[in-house]
């Protein structure tokens, strides 16, 4: 069953904003929870929430927005009612202050007071530890396992998942299920095109969803994961302390790559990097307020200035910890022509399964792969739901460096093709339909017409030949106004 458009919760704000006011309260009695929650925020909800963070009286909004530049104070006020919405900031007659338990917890976070275990409980011991670089690749491996499954590779690969990814892939709505066994959808796609970051936040967030429909503790399973989220990378942590429902996340977080589970030794597990960065990477994309470039943001003061300076840091320091683990195939890597060949420089069998999609591939090298955008290859994309527009994004997000500089990125006769190929596909749309004629005269057949079309379930009608054809919805109205008319005209 896949999850609908509307309750579906693309972000964790989304998520967080949905929870009762008492469930946040649990949740922001967690030191983890707070710092995590507020690594998410963008630049401007950090500087309000640091701005309040040791006022103990409420203050006035008005006093509030007057921090800001006039040209900036509609933003400021729109990150006020983001605050409150998630209930971290509680207003009262013209008056905010943050919500206590937040403020102290998000304190002892800080300050390294309160509960820190919440933060996990490192293991010590003479054992060789596991290396940052293995636990890269050992993420990578499990992760591109789901993605090699979602483009219907895991059977030429051997590989196998387990039925709790199945079951979130299929909630989630990335895969459903068909003749054949399960195959991509339309969101699947839209998925892939997403960077890891964004690729595991959705995830997690039907993790919860499905925790919730078995009864699970949501706010144990949400505190847990922004544990999980806090931990050092190439740390190893205990889980002797943890509780069941946290043991059971622990080896269904593993099958995503998202933990290791020590086998040398009961009750230890470590963090990968796709867990550990996935704060800093959520913070960067919140960071991209609106404004003009050397703009030194909303707020006045030194606040931002040094604000600036941190996350100059945090993003160089991101920045090279991200190149350690990235591998070259990761940059761009498409060449396409304008007479639609496609030439992709890598060797990843992951990216050419995507490829694979919609391109038809005509020779593969040790590094390198050809192709050609065609008519029937595009059009079995577009049978499984792939957009003209999905596909253009994935081309251009993906382009070689030496395309990249071009405007656009991909050309212009390529991108057009492709549409057409996608309207001439949609030209045409089948439905159940019901085919009326043998009228008993054109009079009867116009008294007919007049009803369907006040019902609005004409799809066609012939005047001369005294057919009509009528939506499945209109069927049964048409066919009891029609015996009626013949009743009619018998007593006549």
């Amino acid at each position: 069953m896949s999850a609908s458009e509307e309750d579906f919760k693309s972000t964790i704000a989304e998520y967080l904003e949905s929870l009762p006011a008492q469930f946040s309260k649990r949740v922001f009695s967690n030191p983890a929870a707070c710092l995590a929650i507020f690594r998410l925020l963008s630049t401007v909800g950090k500087q309000l929430i640091m701005s309040m963070l040791y006022l103990e009286h409420p203050i006035k909004l008005q006093e509030v927005q007057q921090w800001a530049r006039p040209e900036h104070q509609r933003t400021v006020k729109s990150k006020v009612h983001q605050l409150r919405k998630l209930h971290i900031l509680a207003e009262d007659k013209g008056h905010v202050l943050l919500n206590p338990i937040f403020r102290e917890q998000l304190r002892n976070a800080l300050t390294g007071g309160g509960d820190f275990s919440s933060f996990g409980i490192p293991c010590n011991d003479t054992r060789a530890p596991v290396t940052q670089v293995w636990l890269a690749k050992y993420a990578e491996e499990r992760w591109e396992r789901i993605l090699h499954f979602m483009v219907g590779q895991s059977a030429e690969a051997g590989l196998a998942l387990s039925d709790s990814v199945r079951g979130i892939l299929r909630t989630a709505g990335l895969m459903e299920d068909g003749s054949e066994g399960m195959r991509i959808t339309n969101r699947g796609f839209q998925f892939l095109l997403q960077d890891a970051g964004a690729q595991v936040w959705t995830l997690l967030l039907q993790y919860l969803r499905l925790a919730e429909q078995q009864a699970m503790d949501v706010v144990e399973v949400l505190n847990f994961l922004f544990q999980l989220v806090s931990l050092q990378l190439g740390r190893g942590y205990s889980a002797e302390a943890l509780t069941r429902n946290q043991r059971r996340m622990l080896g269904e977080l593993a099958d995503f790559g998202l933990m290791y589970l020590d086998d040398r030794g009961a009750g230890r597990f470590y963090p990968t990097h796709m867990i550990t960065s996935l704060t800093s990477a959520a913070a960067g994309e919140a960071e991209r307020d609106t404004r003009r470039p050397g703009d030194s943001g909303p707020l006045t003061g030194n606040d931002t200035a040094v604000s600036g300076r941190s996350r100059t840091g945090a993003r160089a320091a991101a920045k090279q910890r991200s190149s350690e683990l990235l591998a070259p195939s990761d940059k761009g890597y498409i060449i396409v022509e304008t007479n639609c060949r496609v030439y992709a420089y890598t060797d990843s069998a992951l990216h050419i399964a995507i490829l694979n999609l919609f391109v038809h591939l005509v020779s593969r090298f040790a590094n390198f792969v050809t192709g050609v955008l065609t008519r029937s290859s595009v059009r079995r994309a577009l049978s499984h739901g792939i957009t003209a527009d999905q596909m253009i994004a994935f081309l251009s997000t993906h382009a070689h460096p030496q395309m990249q500089g071009s405007t656009p990125v991909l050309p212009i006769t390529v991108t057009d093709q492709i549409r057409l190929w996608e309207k001439e596909k949609n030209s045409l749309h089948p439905s159940d339909a019901y085919l009326y004629r043998d009228f008993n005269g054109r009079q009867t057949f116009d008294r007919v017409v007049r009803y369907a079309q006040e019902l609005g379930v004409i799809l066609w009608a012939s005047t001369d030949r005294l057919m009509l054809v009528v939506s499945r919805q209109g069927h049964a109205k048409i066919a009891e106004y029609v015996r009626v008319q013949k009743q009619q005209q018998q007593q006549q």
